[in-house]
């Protein structure tokens, strides 16, 4: 079972950073939150195999919001300013959601744990970018490169990719 697995990952997840009791509810749900900024939530979808992550970035303010989406759209091509994951927009809330899917199964703590830090520093990054407004910071996102980690510019430090396979 695929629910079970994704438990024994937060399991395993929780011991490391020390939330012993840190486990999703009976339907694969499970939220973390970061740096007092950013709610990362977590669902295993048995149907589809997918373990996703998505996270509320902040709201566009509706004066901005045009002068934002050119620069959400550039984050998104090729995935190269989101780490591997997606940005989009929620149009009746203005709501900017950071997303992500990858197949669960077989999925190594390891590789749960790369996610979650490459996720974790790519909503961070715009978390803090949309708070700047769109005339914003030169700051780079964090960028893909074609070996195994990514450099940000935000931070400057290494960002394991998010993926290459998409389910």
């Amino acid at each position: 079972m695929l629910i079970e697995h994704f438990k024994d990952l937060l399991k395993e997840l929780g011991e490391n950073i020390g939330l012993p009791d840190l486990k999703s509810d009976n339907d694969g749900l499970c939220s973390l939150r970061f740096d007092d900024k950013v709610t990362l939530d977590f669902e295993c979808q048995e149907s589809t195999g997918a373990l996703i992550i998505s996270s509320i970035l902040g709201a566009l303010l509706p004066h901005e919001a045009k002068a934002f989406y050119p620069i959400l759209l550039e984050a998104n091509l090729l995935w190269g300013g989101t780490g591997g994951a997606t940005i989009g927009v929620d149009p009746a809330t203005l709501s900017v959601f950071l997303c992500y899917q990858e197949k669960i199964e077989g999925m190594e703590f390891l590789r749960f744990q790369e996610l979650i830090k490459g996720f974790s520093d790519t909503a961070l990054f715009w978390n803090q970018r949309l708070q700047q407004g769109p005339g914003g910071s030169d700051a780079k996102a964090p960028e893909i490169s074609s070996s195994t980690e990514a450099t940000s510019q935000a931070g400057g430090e290494a960002l394991p990719p998010l993926g290459t396979t998409f389910a």
